[in-house]
């Protein structure tokens, strides 16, 4: 190219699209920080912000810093949404399979529900339109989700003292939300969960979803195993009028869920429990009735493991679950005769709400 103005003319689009896409780089984190807070505004009875947004080109994914949400005008002293970074990207694998969608991580994420010191203001996070800031945050449709260390806790302000109930350090994840490997499936999509509990007990969830549905289909199996009753005083306190001077809790649950409708059932067991303790409470009412509980506790224990158990059998809409009562106490009875299997008992699994 032998004109020399022509040379300077490309030379100057050139420099000046450079700068334009420095600048616009530059501006982006900002822009999409803005947009972001906007999207969390706009949300329904609840408010917040993010920190920081980073932006990563070469890869297809943002970073998201900071993310707060608190319900607007509740009192309660804890966000329900606490997230120290959410990272969303391009799920290059996918697209071996045809489809463009997007892979999140959370990382030290944390949802507190919770019940303020009025027992009528309730942090549960209902009717916010939280799918809106979901597509607001992904233009992509998310595949895989995962939480790398985080908590689940619920609060009870008006308790005295304030109860909580957490569970801790949890390692989740879900794959195929978009049934890109497999739309054939009923259940195309699993997910495995564990974490800690308080009073340092042991959470380990897995099984199948169907997320694509307006009620999602699903068949799970949930095992919390040896938590320490102590730590659970203040809400026990609060809920059942008992403290427990020692003793551990695990509970086992197997649901499935077809259409909305649910079968399956909780078991908890509870061993070597004390619920009576001079030292730890002088309130002559609170030990009386303490002492009752501890009495029936006597009656339906199964003396050979120690243990106070029941399997409780749910079923109905997925809503409003329905619990069987009558179930309830023939477990505490059958229990007696013969100690229940610290463990799930596999008697639920998918194709029996086919039969339904």
């Amino acid at each position: 190219m032998k004109n020399p103005r022509i040379r300077t003319i490309i030379l100057a689009v050139v420099l000046l699209m450079a700068a334009a896409l420095i600048t616009a780089r530059a501006y982006l984190p900002i822009w999409v920080k803005d947009y972001v807070n906007q999207k969390i505004d706009a949300l329904e009875g609840y408010s917040g912000s993010v920190e920081d947004i980073d932006i990563n080109l070469w890869r297809g994914a943002y970073q998201i810093h900071g993310v707060k949400i608190l319900k607007d005008g509740s009192g309660i002293p804890v966000p329900f949404v606490d997230i120290k970074t959410a990272d969303l990207s391009v799920e290059w694998g996918a697209l071996l399979d045809g489809a463009i969608v997007a892979e999140i991580d959370f990382y030290d994420a944390n949802l507190n529900f919770a019940i303020g010191r009025d027992e009528d203001n309730v942090q549960t996070g209902e009717g916010a339109g939280w799918s809106g800031l979901v597509d607001a945050l992904s233009p992509l449709d998310i595949n895989r989700l995962e939480v790398h260390g985080g908590e689940l806790s619920f609060k009870d302000f008006s308790a005295d003292p304030p109860a909580d109930v957490f569970i801790k350090d949890i390692e989740l994840q879900i794959k195929n939300l978009r049934n890109v490997e497999d739309k054939n499936l009923p259940l195309p999509s699993p997910v495995w969960v564990r974490g800690k509990s308080i009073g340092g007990g042991d959470l380990e969830a897995s099984g199948d979803f169907n997320i694509l549905k307006n009620i999602p289909d699903f068949d799970l199996d949930i095992k919390l195993e040896k938590a320490n009753l102590p730590a659970i005083n203040n809400l026990s306190r609060s809920v059942a009028g008992v403290d427990f001077e020692s003793g551990s809790l695990s509970i086992y649950i197997e649901a499935a869920a077809k259409d909305g409708a649910v079968l399956g059932y909780i078991k908890p067991i509870a061993s070597d429990v004390n619920m009576v303790s001079l030292e730890q409470d002088s309130n002559p009412f609170n030990l009386l009735w303490e002492s009752v509980v501890s009495v029936f506790a006597e009656i339906f224990k199964n003396h050979g493991q120690d243990q106070i158990a029941t399997r409780i059998e749910l079923e109905g809409s997925f809503n409003n679950p329905e619990t069987d009562s009558w179930s309830a106490f023939v477990g505490f009875l059958r229990n007696t005769i013969e100690a229940f299997k610290r463990d799930t008992d596999d008697l639920i699994n998918f194709s029996q709400t086919q039969d339904k």
